[in-house]
């Protein structure tokens, strides 16, 4: 409530704007389609100011306290239901300060049945929100595919092919192809070139304008970085040297699931999950003491496993600074195979590192990786602690394996068989050694008497 009336009051006027015609089918698939993602209050808001343009003339303003009374809503619900449906791409607000503060409310159309079931990022959500088999009849209901055969040759002339603006001949401008175009992604594209072109594969075949925009969606639904991006993209190119969407949308999934357990990816409310792990993290500092210096320390380098990767750990072992691409592999592989996450992964790397002398053997590191599988560890804090009480059971270990080892020694030395002549020699040295000592005693007793006679002595 009080990050919404910093933004929001009931007096508040608004103004509802419609600049594009809606599709046939627009209805529908806000049901159908986006009510599952955002929910029945976003929904609600949504056509509501929708029919509220259609009922009042153009710039005309009413309060928020007016949309409360016709939704039955709170201003906090309809404030969180206009956030979602300004998240989803179905509205965009302005605002102006004057005797009234006024927002203006652009209503943007939703997308078709066939758009949306074409955009990656909203249909494999809604597949997730609803299931598979939901998802398919859905599809198949609204957007059914109308595919033509392969064997069919598309010959549709192009515009550039059938008009022409001036009357005197030119040469045809050269096509600008998808792959020239310049590209703008938040994806590594040079690295993403010169990994392909390692690989002995054409990037410009690959590395798409659509593909590109395929890729970045999807590896943001599933929280793919760029160290498990390039695994994807190797694992979607198939003989015929083509991007294979499912592949790479299949591969990231099975990266999410490895990360973050059996829970799909869904829309949550950011607002939410930060006031949960804002009200998690105040726990926390309530239920513990001042921190010492040895937790201090420890605290920044469970920080510093959670956001760093293994290659970057590898990289700072390094003199030279570099990670070796095997190693990094392999790591990756093991981290994938045991579903271990990337801070988890991270402290094995560190513990094998300064346990077996800078070395990664890949054994020993795949017996850790399975055993701290199975015992369910997620977080660094948890790895760190498991490999603290693994150290002392070792040191544990290896001091009674010293003491059984002394005491086998000395049990072994006294069942040696020793023979009499042995003990009798030795009792009688044991007994000359104490006849010369006493006798030594004795002497010393007589010098000392004559010492202290010759004292009581009187002078001549």
């Amino acid at each position: 409530m009080n990050q919404r009336m910093k933004h929001l009051l009931p007096n508040d006027q608004c103004v509802i704007m419609k600049r594009t015609a809606f599709f046939e089918d627009a209805n529908t698939v806000l049901t159908l389609l986006y009510q599952p993602l955002i929910g029945m209050k976003s929904v609600a808001l949504y056509q509501a100011l929708w029919r509220e343009h259609g009922a009042r003339s153009s710039q005309t303003a009413f309060s928020h306290h007016h949309l409360m009374g016709i939704l039955n809503m709170s201003l906090d619900e309809i404030y969180e239901a206009r956030q979602k449906l300004e998240g989803i791409g179905l509205l965009k607000t302005f605002k102006q300060d004057e005797t009234y503060r006024t927002y203006y409310y652009v209503l943007r159309k939703p997308l078709s049945s066939y758009q949306f079931f074409d955009n990656p990022t909203l249909t494999i959500l809604l597949e997730h929100h609803i299931g598979k088999e939901a998802h398919q009849a859905l599809k198949q209901q609204l957007a059914p595919s109308q595919q033509l055969d392969q064997a069919i040759d598309e010959v549709t002339a192009h515009f550039d092919d059938v008009f022409t603006t001036v009357k005197h001949l030119r040469q045809p401008a050269k096509k600008t192809t998808e792959e020239s175009i310049v590209m703008t992604s938040d994806l590594p594209l040079e690295w993403l070139y010169k990994m392909l072109t390692q690989q002995q594969i054409e990037p410009k075949q690959i590395l798409t304008k659509s593909n590109l925009n395929y890729m970045e969606r999807v590896s943001k639904i599933y929280d793919v970085d760029y160290l498990e991006l390039e695994k994807a993209l190797l694992w979607a190119i198939n003989e015929e040297m083509a991007f294979d969407r499912q592949e790479f949308l299949d591969m990231c999934k099975d990266i999410y699931y490895n990360k973050h357990g059996s829970v799909p990816p869904r829309l949550y409310a950011k607002q939410d999950v930060e006031t949960e792990h804002n009200e998690a993290q105040q726990v926390e500092v309530e239920h513990s003491a001042q921190p010492s210096d040895a937790e201090s320390k420890q605290a920044k380098l469970i920080e510093h496993f959670n956001t760093i990767t293994h290659r970057e750990l590898l990289e700072d072992y390094a003199t030279s600074g570099l990670a070796s691409m095997k190693e990094v592999d392999m790591l990756t592989n093991v981290m994938e195979e045991h579903g271990l996450n990337q801070p988890v992964m991270n402290v094995l790397v560190h513990y094998v590192l300064n346990k077996n002398g800078n070395k990664l053997n890949r054994n020993y590191i795949e017996t850790i990786a399975a055993h701290w599988s199975r015992e369910g560890i997620e977080t660094a804090q948890q790895a760190i602690e498991l490999a603290k009480q693994e150290h002392k059971l070792y040191q544990t270990w290896q001091q009674k394996k010293q003491r059984q080892g002394s005491k086998q020694s000395n049990s072994k030395k006294s069942s040696e068989v020793i023979p009499k002549w042995f003990k009798e020699q030795k009792q009688k040295k044991q007994s000359e050694d104490q006849s010369n000592d006493q006798q030594e005693a004795e002497t010393q007793d007589e010098d000392l008497a004559a010492f202290f006679k010759s004292f009581s002595q009187p002078k001549q």
